[in-house]
């Protein structure tokens, strides 16, 4: 029953967050300058939370981990491709054949 309340608890608290933002201040205009720098937000998110996991994983600098050539493979065939799916399937692919071949 514990479990339960705190699920309603933090489904209550994720709406309420969210509803202040688009329920509340959705009529009010957003200045060009803060828009286009809000459009950063989620990259610079998801780098600085998946920066330390290739770099360092398991806490510590290890320079022969196959996470970072699988990362650069995997933004390069972003870069070239432009489509997310390649990208996961090549950084995917190529972080199993490291992990594969050592």
């Amino acid at each position: 029953m514990t479990a339960w309340i705190v699920v309603v608890i933090a489904g209550l608290a994720t709406f309420g967050m969210r509803f202040v933002f688009i329920g509340l201040f959705g009529e009010i205009a957003v200045p060009a300058w803060l828009e286009r720098g809000l459009r950063y937000i989620a990259p610079s998110v998801l780098a600085a939370i998946t920066l330390p996991a290739i770099v360092a994983p398991g806490g510590a600098l290890n320079v022969a981990s196959p996470f970072l050539p699988a990362a650069i493979i995997g933004g390069l065939a972003a870069w070239r491709t432009k489509s997310i799916g390649v990208s996961i399937v090549v950084g995917l692919g190529t972080l199993w054949i490291l992990r594969w071949l050592f």
